[in-house]
C-alpha cells in the first residue's frame, strides 16, 4: 500500500451530510428548568472573588479575547452599555459553572481581581487609555459595578442530557465549541479524565491511539477525545441501540462510564486490544478508507474508526489471532466493502444517520465473522 499521505484537507475526513438529521428521542422539554437572575457586575466579581464561579477546565481556552477586545468590553460597562445575558449551571450548592459568557467572566477577573492588563484601544473613554482597575476614576469603578446583567442558571438536578441540548443551543457563539468540547464542559469529573486516559496516557499502552493515529489527532479542539467518545458510545451501548443524533447517543455513552477502576480497566484494556489488532492488520493505513490496494493512503476516518475499533475490541484474543493470520485476505475484502456504494455511503455522508450506523456496523461485523472462525 502507498504510504502517500492527502493532507490537503487536514488529517481527519470531515462528516459531513449530518446537519438534517433528525433526532428521534429529543428530550422532555418539561424537564428544562432554568432560573432567570437579576444581577450586577459587582455581585459578580463578588463571587468570582470567593471562587464561588467555576471555569470547567475543558470548556474552552480561557483568555481569547485580546487585549482590544477586553478593552472595549470594560469599556461599554463604563459607559453602562446593556451587556448579553450570561448562561451558568449550578452543578453543585452555591457554585456556579461557567456555560456561556466565557470571555467576558475572564476578562472581568483579570482586570478587577488579578489586575493583569490596562486598558488600551478604547473608542470612547480615550483619556483612560492605560489605566488599570487602581487607576479609573471612583466613578467608572462605580459604573463598571453597578452594571446590571442577567443571569441564566440551569438548575441544580437538571438532566443531563437535557442540559446538554441547552448547552449546544446558545453555543452560538464568535468561537463555536466543538461537540466533544460542549460533552466535557457538561460531564466534568471521572468520566472525562477516563477518556483523557484512553488517548493521552503516557504509558506505554495508553501511546497506542497516538501510534496507530499516525499522531494526526490534535488535542487543542479534543478532537482525540472525540475518538475516545466515539468507541466508548458504541462499545457500552452497542451499535444496535443506536438512534440519532450522535452526539446525543455519544453523551448517553459517556455517562456510562463507570467509576470502579477494576470496571474502567476493563474498557481500557478491550480499547488497546481494538487498537492492537487494527494497527497489525492495517498498519498506518488503519482507520482510512481504500478503494483499491494502490490508491493514496487518506484521512483518518471516524466511522471507520468506530466500526473496527469496538468491533476488533470485543473479539476474543483466539479469534483476533485468527483474523491477523488471514490479515491479508481481509484487508482485500475489506477493500471491495468499501467499493459497495451502499456501504461506502454510510462511512462517507450522512454518517449519524440511523440507517448508515446501523449498516456500515452490521457489515463490518458481517465481514469480520468469516474470518474469526
Amino acid at each position: 500500500m502507498s504510504n502517500h499521505l492527502d493532507t490537503e484537507k487536514g488529517d481527519i475526513e470531515e462528516e459531513i451530510g449530518n446537519e438534517e438529521i433528525d433526532v428521534l428521542t429529543p428530550f422532555d422539554p418539561k424537564k428544562i428548568n432554568i432560573k432567570v437572575i437579576p444581577l450586577t457586575i459587582g455581585q459578580l466579581v463578588d463571587k468570582l472573588e470567593y471562587k464561588e464561579i467555576n471555569i470547567p477546565e475543558y470548556q474552552r481556552k480561557a483568555g481569547l479575547w485580546d487585549e482590544k477586545r477586553k478593552s472595549r468590553f470594560i469599556e461599554s460597562l463604563m459607559l453602562k452599555l446593556p451587556i448579553p445575558l450570561f448562561y451558568f449551571d449550578e452543578r453543585e450548592q452555591d457554585i456556579w459553572w461557567v456555560v456561556d459568557g466565557l470571555q467576558r467572566v475572564t476578562t472581568m477577573r483579570e482586570f478587577i481581581i488579578e489586575k493583569k492588563f490596562k486598558l488600551s484601544k478604547l473608542e470612547f473613554l480615550r483619556e483612560l487609555e492605560g489605566c488599570g482597575w487602581d487607576e479609573l476614576e471612583r466613578i467608572y469603578q462605580r459604573n463598571i459595578n453597578q452594571s446590571q446583567i442577567t443571569i441564566n442558571l440551569i438548575q441544580k438536578g437538571t438532566p443531563e442530557k437535557v442540559k446538554h441540548n441547552i448547552f449546544r443551543r446558545i453555543n452560538q457563539g464568535s468561537i463555536e465549541l466543538s461537540s466533544q468540547e460542549l460533552r466535557t464542559a457538561l460531564l466534568w469529573g471521572y468520566k472525562t479524565e477516563f477518556l483523557k486516559s484512553l488517548v493521552r496516557g503516557t504509558g506505554k499502552e495508553a501511546k497506542k491511539f497516538i501510534e496507530v493515529t499516525g499522531g494526526k489527532v490534535k488535542t487543542d479542539r479534543q478532537e482525540d477525545l472525540d475518538f475516545a467518545s466515539r468507541f466508548v458510545g458504541f462499545f457500552l451501548q452497542g451499535y444496535e441501540n443506536y438512534e440519532p443524533d450522535m452526539d446525543n447517543f455519544l453523551t448517553e455513552g459517556t455517562l456510562l462510564i463507570p467509576e470502579s477502576k477494576l470496571n474502567q480497566i476493563k474498557i481500557k484494556d478491550a480499547f488497546y486490544q481494538g487498537l492492537d489488532t487494527a494497527f497489525t492488520i492495517f498498519g498506518n493505513d488503519a482507520f482510512r478508507k481504500r478503494l483499491n490496494k494502490d490508491d493514496a493512503r487518506k484521512q483518518l476516518n471516524k466511522s471507520i474508526f468506530e466500526i473496527l475499533s469496538v468491533s476488533f475490541a470485543q473479539l476474543e484474543p483466539k479469534e483476533s489471532k485468527k483474523l491477523i493470520k488471514s490479515k491479508d485476505r481481509f484487508i482485500a475484502e475489506f477493500i471491495l466493502l468499501q467499493n459497495d456504494k451502499k456501504f461506502l455511503d454510510s462511512i462517507s455522508n450522512g454518517t449519524s444517520g440511523k440507517d448508515r450506523t446501523l449498516l456500515r456496523n452490521k457489515e463490518a461485523r458481517k465481514l469480520i465473522e468469516k474470518f474469526k472462525k
